[in-house]
């Protein structure tokens, strides 16, 4: 009984390293575009308590964070991640969870 265990549990834990390694694994480039601060469309100012943003695809949004900003053209994949995967090294300072929402522009179907 107990090797059984043991080998579900072992199980367990390889299958969830492969599901960070995954995660840990996506490409920036297929959640959204950088792109210059002067394109955006819009601003948004990240503070501390921010711990989630909305935007739409397709959408050039310009985020200001302790006086440095950056700008990201929502064009990757929609539904969540983190936006700290799109931010330049050493500006955000904790997680903060981008949702992106289809377009009503959108002609892809998806």
């Amino acid at each position: 009984m107990k090797v059984q265990v043991f080998s579900f549990v072992a199980a367990a834990l390889i299958g969830l390293a492969s599901v960070s390694a995954h995660a840990a694994s996506v490409r920036p480039d297929l959640l959204g575009s950088p792109v210059t601060v002067e394109s955006a469309e819009r601003a948004i100012a990240l503070n501390d308590g921010t711990r989630y943003i909305n935007v739409q695809y397709g959408e050039t949004v310009r985020f200001d964070v302790n006086g440095r900003s950056f700008a990201v053209k929502f064009n990757g994949i929609r539904g969540a991640f983190d936006l700290n995967d799109l931010a330049p090294a050493g500006v955000l300072n904790h997680t903060i969870r981008a949702y992106v929402s289809p377009s009503p522009l959108d002609e892809r179907g998806l």
